[in-house]
């Protein structure tokens, strides 16, 4: 199957929530990833420029079919950076790929992997270079995918409120 992969704007932002939302109600493990208010958070993100959001649409029904959200966490506490000890300096250039949501229905196509190949291409060109992420440690499916793209689990930790997560790198050089 095909896909139009592109960068979402603020109109695309209740097709989104809707999305977000069906594949959260869909779930078994819920602890598996935090919740939260799927519209308010990429509105937020979208207005204060620390994030952007990537979609794969279904050209026959126009239906989302994934998408992947990368926040830029700078200096902020939140930054996982800190977690392993990375410098200041060095600490702008986090990306976190942060959220990751395929839906059901598309499922097996691989979506997972060109949207994250997607933002990493578009971070990397904007000058990220340590790209990050967090995983549930029961969380077989995002390990495997994380692993399959060259991310590696650095360090074990309580996030979140003191959710176990594995946090995951990939560093990639200039180009």
């Amino acid at each position: 199957m095909k896909f139009v992969f592109r960068k979402a704007t603020k109109k695309d932002i209740p097709a989104l929530g809707r999305m977000m939302r069906e594949v959260w109600e869909a779930m078994e493990q819920k602890e598996w990833f935090a919740q939260y208010d799927a519209e308010k958070y990429i509105t937020d993100l979208f207005n204060t420029r620390k994030g952007d959001v990537w979609q794969a649409t279904d050209p026959i029904t126009r239906q989302v079919a994934g998408i992947f959200i990368a926040t830029y966490p700078g200096r902020g506490n939140e930054n996982l950076g800190y977690d392993i000890g990375l410098s200041d300096p060095e600490l702008s250039l986090v990306a976190h790929m942060d959220t990751i949501v395929v839906h059901p229905l598309y499922r097996g196509q691989g979506l997972q992997q060109k949207l994250t190949t997607l933002a990493e291409q578009d971070l990397c060109s904007r000058g990220f270079r340590y790209f990050m992420c967090t995983v549930h440690p029961d969380n077989k499916y995002s390990k495997d995918n994380m692993e399959k793209q060259n991310y590696k689990v650095v360090k074990e930790a309580l996030k979140y409120g003191g959710l176990p997560r594995l946090i995951f790198l990939k560093i990639v050089s200039q180009p």
